[in-house]
């Protein structure tokens, strides 16, 4: 409570120009590439501001009033890291620690709500609340990409462990030098699909293997597939597209043998799928 008193009254003093020096700007906690993504000037930071601006929200769809908050609060928070900023080149020790605690705390803000944006303008899909399979098979570069398969599987399950998913190994087909030729793995949990459909496709590392002994680099590949679990439905079958027939026995044999049904079939007529 002391810090933030001490923090609003250094604001009043600069809202009132008594701290006009330059900034030291700290190193930003996001990644590099969500800092480019929402840097000034960029195709995501103009959206976003023409969102946030008045009389648009008739033309966005369902979740325009989730993404349009949120990019309120994303304009809100930068407006106030600019202002705790200003009191780094302050006199006082004291308070220039409180404004770099605060300033920490801002931009861990600020990737959680740019995180959250990302996750808003991803169009959302029936199957994103199902649970998945995955398969890993390694490509080409031999022992190489068998032992990088291996790592991709391995940390897909402690993903799946901190995500607090329920993770089961159907196959694992290993090989002699401690790799993974393939592999296939359930995993269920809340959005385990929304999350990991993007991982699929060709995975490629470049580095210098265990097994070079002259040190050159190799390029090694291992593909990952994600497949969606489908989930239970009711099946409705109308008797009136089914033809039944049924084969009875000939010749010698009794009454019993002709007049008992020894075979039958069901033949779905609009998929001519037979059992």
């Amino acid at each position: 409570m002391q810090s933030l008193l001490l923090l609003r009254s250094a604001r009043c003093l600069w809202t009132r120009g008594a701290l006009l020096r330059t900034p030291r700007r700290p190193a930003s906690s996001g990644s590099p590439q969500l800092e480019e993504l929402f840097s000034g000037g960029g195709a995501m930071r103009n959206f976003l501001e023409r969102l946030t601006g008045p009389g648009v929200q008739a033309h966005f769809g369902v979740k325009e009033p989730e993404l349009a908050m949120a990019a309120r609060k994303l304009r809100e928070k930068e407006q106030e890291l600019q202002e705790i900023e200003r009191l780094l080149e302050d006199e006082n020790e004291d308070l220039r620690k409180l404004a770099e605690n605060e300033i920490i705390s801002c931009q861990k803000e600020l990737t959680k709500l740019k995180q959250k944006i990302i996750l808003l303008l991803i169009p959302s899909e029936e199957t994103d609340e199902n649970d998945l399979i995955l398969e890993l098979t390694a490509g080409v570069g031999g022992q190489e990409a068998m032992l990088f398969t291996a790592e991709m599987f391995d940390m897909y399950q402690r993903y799946a462990t901190y995500k607090k998913w329920h993770f089961e190994i159907l196959e694992y087909f290993p090989s002699e030098i401690g790799g993974l030729r393939h592999a296939s793995a359930s995993i269920g949990g809340p959005e385990a699909y929304r999350h990991m459909k993007f991982e699929g496709g060709v995975h490629r590392v470049q580095r210098v293997p265990k097994t070079e002994k002259q040190g050159r680099m190799h390029t090694s590949t291992m593909t990952v597939a994600i497949l969606p679990q489908p989930t239970e439905i009711n099946l409705v079958i109308n008797p009136k597209e089914l033809r039944i027939e049924t084969k009875r026995a000939s010749g010698a044999g009794g009454q019993h043998v002709n007049t008992t049904d020894s075979a039958v079939r069901i033949v779905h007529l609009p998929t001519d799928w037979n059992q």
